[in-house]
C-alpha cells in the first residue's frame, strides 16, 4: 500500500497525496521544500526537504546537495472539459488539417500550440489522467509546414505563369476604365 501524505501550505492543508503527487508539486513549483508535510500515520509535521524517499530520487534541493530535475510544466487533467481550448487534441488536429489544405496560418497556430504546450486526448491512462500527444507529432507538424510552404509556392508560381498574361491584360483594361471615369468626373465638374 502506498503512503498518503498531507501538505500544510500557509493556512491550508492539502491531501491525501501520493509520493508521485509530491514529486509533481515540487517539480512544478506548487510547493516548496520548506512547506510542511506529514504521512497519514504520523502526528508531527516536517519540512518537505526532510522526506528521505524524495532525497533518494534527487527531487529535493536541500542545502544545495541534490538537484531537482528540470521539467516542462504540465498540468495533469482528468476532465477533458477543463483542458484549455488550445491544448485539446481535436482543436489542434482540426487546425492542422485545415491549415495544411486551405489556410496555412491555421497550421502555424497548431504548431505554436504543439511547440509550447502539451496536447491532450480524451482518452485516459491507467491512473485516470488524460493522455498527452507524443513528441513525434512536433516532427510531423514541422514536416507539414515545410511541405505546405513548398506546395503553396508551387501553386502560386504555376498560377502566375498561367494567369500572368491574362492578369496584365486585365490591369490594362482597368487602367483604361479608370481613365474613362476620370474623364467623366472632369466633364461633370466643368459644367
Amino acid at each position: 500500500m502506498h503512503a498518503a501524505y498531507y501538505i500544510a501550505k500557509g493556512q491550508k492543508t492539502l491531501g491525501p497525496c501520493s509520493k508521485d503527487d509530491l514529486r509533481n508539486f515540487l517539480a512544478y513549483g506548487s510547493i516548496r521544500d520548506s512547506d510542511l508535510v506529514k504521512r497519514e500515520d504520523e502526528e508531527q509535521w516536517h519540512p518537505v526537504s526532510s522526506l528521505l524517499e524524495l532525497h533518494a530520487e534527487g527531487q529535493i534541493v536541500a542545502d544545495g546537495l541534490t538537484v531537482r530535475p528540470i521539467r516542462r510544466r504540465v498540468a495533469r487533467y482528468r476532465d477533458y472539459n477543463r483542458v484549455p481550448y488550445d491544448q485539446r487534441g481535436g482543436t489542434v488536429l482540426r487546425r492542422m488539417i485545415l491549415g495544411f489544405l486551405f489556410f496555412p496560418p491555421m497550421l502555424w497556430w497548431a504548431a505554436v500550440s504543439l511547440y509550447t504546450d502539451h496536447i491532450f486526448r480524451q482518452k485516459k491512462d491507467e491512473n485516470g489522467y488524460l493522455v498527452v500527444w507524443g513528441r513525434w507529432v512536433e516532427v510531423l507538424v514541422t514536416l507539414m509546414i515545410i511541405l505546405n510552404a513548398v506546395g503553396w509556392w508551387l501553386i502560386i508560381t504555376y498560377s502566375s505563369w498561367i494567369l500572368g498574361p491574362g492578369l496584365s491584360e486585365l490591369m490594362k483594361g482597368m487602367g483604361e476604365a479608370w481613365d474613362v471615369i476620370k474623364g467623366l468626373l472632369n466633364d461633370t465638374a466643368a459644367k
